[in-house]
């Protein structure tokens, strides 16, 4: 005979204290195992990023270094190109030499910045590196110029009366066709170096000749006479008393003419020359810029469109 089922215990089970007891227990049982789930994915997330950061700043440290070497590998082939154009010596094999091993650094250097990147450092660091060829180049020419200028200036430092008064007469002389030189067009200066080296039968007749091909810029036939007697050598070359010395060579004395012909506007050609190393030194101050705008992004914000 079945049991008969006790009416108050079913009453406690059905009761709505009961219900709730059930409910608060399953959800504290829910509760613990979505809580631990999330607390996993939680600490995760969190490794990951620890991971990610760990990452970037190994990454960071990375290029510092290789930015650092480029900068410095730079900054020497910079001075090397400013020793080669400048110098105050006439050794430019050596001054070559060194510029070659500076510049070899630097290449190596670009290289590894190039594979590191990003694609604006690495096209900054290629443009210092084809300004750095281009001022060499273009100063080669300068640089045996810039030599003699110097080895003049050496004249003037001197407590021998001879050569400072060697260094007074040239001076005085190089006025003379620095003026003359401003008075004619940059082309008719060319005319008149020619002309004094390879004396025409009939200096107003080439004049005349030139002047019909080119009648608005022609200049008068005495001032260019005047340049040309100033520069030929029938007489004695210019800075004679240099060049007898021995203080000046001829190819130091045609040097200095003709700068003081071709750039008659630039009372010290030294200052031409510096200007034209700009170029590269600003390339320089880029490629600096950009890798702190990879290595310090929150301080760079305002370069944000260069890329």
């Amino acid at each position: 005979m079945a049991a008969k089922e006790d009416p108050t215990v079913w009453a406690v089970l059905v009761s709505p204290e009961a219900a709730a007891a059930v409910v608060t227990l399953v959800g504290a049982v829910l509760a613990a195992y979505w809580g631990g789930r999330a607390g996993g994915k939680g600490a995760v997330a969190a490794a990951q990023a620890q991971n990610r950061g760990m990452a970037d700043q190994a990454a960071i440290n990375a290029r510092r270094a290789i930015y650092a070497e480029f900068a410095r590998d730079a900054r020497a082939l910079a001075d090397g190109v400013h020793r080669y154009v400048m110098g105050p010596g006439p050794d430019l094999d050596a001054d070559s030499a060194a510029y070659l091993q500076v510049l070899d650094k630097a290449r190596w250097s670009y290289d590894v910045v190039s594979i590191e990147g990003p694609r604006f450092v690495r096209e900054a660091a290629e443009l210092f590196i084809n300004q750095a060829l281009s001022c060499r180049a273009n100063g080669s020419w300068h640089s045996s110029a810039v030599a003699a200028f110097n080895k003049l200036d050496s004249l003037r430092g001197t407590d021998d009366g001879r050569q400072f008064e060697a260094f007074l007469a040239v001076g005085r002389e190089i006025d003379r066709i620095r003026h003359a030189a401003r008075v004619l067009p940059q082309n008719w200066r060319g005319h008149a170096r020619a002309w004094a080296r390879n004396t025409p039968p009939d200096l107003r007749a080439s004049w005349q000749e030139e002047r019909d091909r080119s009648p608005n810029e022609a200049p008068a036939y005495e001032d260019v006479a005047m340049l040309v007697n100033l520069i030929r050598d029938d007489d004695g070359p210019p800075f004679s008393a240099a060049l007898q010395a021995g203080y000046l060579t001829s190819q130091e004395a045609e040097k200095i003419i003709s700068y003081t012909v071709t750039w008659a506007e630039e009372d010290d050609p030294r200052q031409r020359v510096l200007r034209g190393l700009i170029p590269m030194q600003d390339a320089l101050k880029a490629f600096v810029k950009k890798a702190n705008r990879v290595l310090h992004p929150e301080e760079s914000e305002e370069d944000s469109g260069d890329s």
